[in-house]
């Protein structure tokens, strides 16, 4: 249903497009008449129709002017003028303001339903355009909601490469910058109740409170806030790294500030903890550090890993944070980055071997290092437990972490050899079809397809280990059998363009010429 004002001095005017309105249109209904120009601009402030059909000359403010200060406050109505002054000077000022018809009394009813017609599908189209804008929005909102919760996942569950998380956050947040921290919050609300129907009251709640507290972070920092996990949530923050004590204040300012808001709006209790600024690299030392300060926080609600004193920290915690960069170190196969990560481990620990707790956790991460190489596939020909049994027979530390950095070194060497491998045998069947298929219709998906992986990443792969992109592979392998052909000078160039693989000869010529210097009829002249 649509909304239209009358604007005239004239009550037979206002009566008689009333009366065609009601016989004429089911979807348009008059919501209000005026009989002055002043009469309009006070009714429009509060009822806001969807059209104004409007005279010029009334008394006080005539029409033009009370259609330039309606507009000032409902740009998106749709104005009719109905006049009897045929004036260029009037019709150049109605366009100027936008309006949608210019009419001239007597106005014929079919002229009038005509354009309230024209308007009104105007209207719907808009409409509709609005509301699937609105849709859309609303789709790629949750969309990015969900590529938020896989972004956060992938960082907990070390499913995602440095270089896929700076891609992450250019092509999703638009976050150009690759250091950052994460603080993770827990919440629930005070006098909790254990009966179903108290729980299913605060999951509605805790969507309530997350969707306010995530517009929250999102207007106070550049962050990616993932999704409640059972009360707790957690969230990556970009940040370079300048003056970090005063980064440190400002975050716990801001997270308190909004964490303030949600206390008092929903009643509830909330813990933060803060890990330190790391390259996306090391991000999950950040969230092993938030962990921490979560666990540790007593009293306070919102507590940074360099507000806990310095004797707080334990071995255990130490070793996880560093045990996890080691594992993914050594899944990559990146031989430098695990023995670097060893060597801190040790130079942290001098004394390591006399401390037990220490000396256990270190053979506790062997164990760990084993299971990776097991679960890669590495076999070596030696009973069960050798490995375990040689670091426990160990006498010194230096006996120890000798034989720990040989271990971690030979596993780290074979992931990387398979993985290049791995690689190797993908380039070479590459090839391989290339040859074979050269004279079809072929492309980077056929293969990928063929291969079973994506071709995003056929792509990157080929360039990076042959230095050349596929396209330029199949289009010098198409070349060299057209040259061939063309030395045995059996066939016509429009014959050797399709056997090379081209279904037009034009685009094939301007091919050979700009892969050769020369056209190939010119080219075969000269080999004959």
């Amino acid at each position: 249903m649509y909304s239209l004002m009358v604007c005239d001095d004239e009550q037979i005017m206002i009566e008689s497009v009333q009366h065609i309105v009601e016989k004429e249109f089911s979807n348009v209904k008059i919501i209000e008449t005026a009989r002055s120009g002043r009469e309009a601009i006070e009714k429009t402030l509060t009822i806001k129709p969807d059209i104004i059909l409007t005279d010029i000359k009334m008394p006080g403010i005539n029409g033009l002017d009370a259609i330039k200060e309606i507009k000032k406050v409902h740009s998106d109505v749709k104005i009719v003028i109905v006049s009897v002054y045929e004036f260029f000077e009037y019709a150049k000022q109605a366009v100027e303001l936008g309006v949608s018809e210019y009419l001239i009394k007597p106005v014929k009813k079919e002229r009038l339903v005509d354009t309230l017609q024209r308007i009104i599908d105007q209207l719907d189209t808009e409409r509709q355009k609005y509301k699937w804008e609105l849709e859309t929005k609303e789709r790629i909102e949750m969309m990015l909601s969900a590529v938020e919760h896989s972004f956060i996942y992938s960082l907990l569950f070390a499913q995602v490469q440095a270089k896929d998380i700076i891609k992450y956050k250019k092509e999703f947040f638009s976050i150009e910058i690759e250091t950052g921290f994460i603080f993770v919050l827990t919440f629930n609300k005070r006098g909790k109740s254990s009966n179903y129907e108290s729980q299913l009251d605060d999951s509605l709640d805790n969507q309530e409170i997350y969707t306010l507290l995530k517009n929250n972070f999102k207007h106070r920092f550049k962050c990616i806030v993932g999704p409640v996990m059972m009360d707790r949530v957690v969230v990556y923050v970009a940040q370079t790294i300048d003056d970090l004590y005063q980064q440190r204040v400002q975050s716990i300012t801001y997270i308190e500030d909004s964490m303030r808001i949600l206390e008092d709006k929903f009643n509830i209790e909330f813990k933060v903890g803060i890990g330190r600024i790391y390259n996306d690299q090391d991000i999950m030392t950040s969230y092993q550090e938030a962990l921490k300060a979560l666990n540790f926080s007593e009293g306070d609600k919102v507590l940074h890993i360099d507000d806990i004193a310095p004797n707080v920290y334990n071995v255990g915690y130490d070793f996880v944070t560093q045990e996890n960069k080691l594992i993914i170190g050594l899944e990559n196969g990146d031989v430098q980055r695990c023995m670097t990560i060893l060597s801190d481990i040790f130079r942290k620990y001098p004394n390591f071997f006399e401390q037990e707790s220490i000396h256990y956790r270190i053979i506790e991460m062997m164990a760990a290092v084993r299971r990776v190489a097991t679960e890669n596939g590495i076999r070596d020909n030696v009973e069960p437990g050798y490995y375990i049994k040689r670091i426990l027979s160990c006498r010194s530390g230096e006996e120890l972490e000798h034989i720990c950095a040989e271990e971690i070194r030979h596993i780290a060497c074979e992931i990387s050899v398979r993985k290049r491998c791995n690689i190797g045998k993908i380039v070479e069947e590459t090839n391989a079809i290339i040859n074979e298929r050269f004279d079809q219709d072929l492309n980077l998906d056929d293969i990928s397809k063929k291969l079973h992986i994506s071709p995003q990443y056929l792509s990157r792969l080929y360039k990076s280990e042959t230095g050349e992109n596929f396209i330029d592979r199949l289009t010098a392998v198409r070349i060299q059998n057209a040259k061939k052909l063309m030395k045995e000078s059996k066939y016509s160039i429009k014959e050797i363009c399709y056997m090379s693989g081209y279904a037009d000869p034009n685009y094939f010529s301007k091919l050979f010429k700009k892969h050769e210097g020369i056209s190939p009829t010119d080219y075969q002249k000269q080999i004959l």
